[in-house]
């Protein structure tokens, strides 16, 4: 009885913390985050830095937003780095929760000496008025850094026309490599500087949620750089990529402040 009267008196006193106006909105933990089966016990390991391998590996997790990200990766490194041997794989899906105990996702993770793993779909709400549980991310950048990999976070593009989410959704994901150290790809952050200088750029499709074949481009070239290295403002024109000259430059030159603006990797 005295568990359930604190129980009670918890929850009345976490509503009433939460009642705040629609320009404040309220922080409710979600409850039904899935839990890894066998989360593991984090020691924090330092991001293993892949940069100069010879070869990279490449294993891209996600939703949605990701479908376009291998074969324009793969491009990008053809014309851009071509001394590397680049192999890409993609796992498409649903958010990092509910496939954390997918066991053939965590076998694929063990069987192959990836370089670097690139996570995404982190949930996060919308309307702010939701915290999801963060632990299936820190849990895939574990698996990550036991094996060697490199892990990149990859905090999506906001919606058209909501600037404010990609401030939001990235902070998530600084607050998930505070914990756990990882690499974060500032894609939301690009999107928002480029889009500031050029609002009527394609970068949407008619849904105002994904990328089309132009705006899938931006956020590769802010992963090339992150994984790489390498300047994404030092690529040439590549005809098989979209865009005209003058706008895959324009990108190129976004993605590469807006990476050097911020610490993707803290080796």
């Amino acid at each position: 009885m005295k568990l359930n009267l604190f129980t009670l008196s918890l929850l009345l006193l976490l509503s009433a913390c939460g009642s705040g106006s629609e320009g404040s909105p309220k922080a409710m933990v979600n409850l039904d985050a899935k839990v890894p089966e066998s989360v593991i016990v984090s020691e924090n390991l330092a991001i293993p830095d892949n940069r100069s391998l010879d070869s990279y590996q490449i294993l891209v997790i996600g939703n949605s937003h990701v479908q376009s990200i291998q074969k324009l990766l793969a491009i990008i490194f053809q014309n851009g780095l071509k001394e590397k041997e680049i192999s890409i794989d993609t796992r498409v899906g649903a958010f990092l929760d509910v496939i954390v105990n997918k066991e053939s996702l965590i076998d694929l993770v063990e069987a192959r000496p990836w370089s670097h793993i690139i996570l995404q779909g982190q949930k996060y709400s919308q309307s702010q008025s939701v915290l999801y549980s963060t632990e299936a991310t820190r849990t895939w950048i574990q698996r990550a850094k036991k094996k060697g990999a490199t892990p990149i976070l990859f905090p999506e593009h906001p919606q058209r026309g909501n600037p404010q989410e990609a401030d939001y959704v990235h902070s998530i994901h600084v607050d998930i490599a505070d914990e756990e150290s990882s690499c974060i790809a500032p894609i939301g952050l690009t999107w928002n500087k480029i889009l500031a200088i050029e609002p009527e750029l394609d970068l949407y499709q008619v849904d105002g949620n994904h990328a089309t074949e132009l705006g899938a481009l931006l956020s590769a070239l802010v992963l090339y750089q992150v994984i790489s290295g390498q300047t994404a403002d030092t690529l040439p024109y590549i005809s098989q990529l979209p865009g005209t000259e003058p706008e895959q430059a324009l990108l190129g030159q976004i993605a590469s402040q807006t990476v050097a603006a911020h610490v993707s990797c803290a080796f």
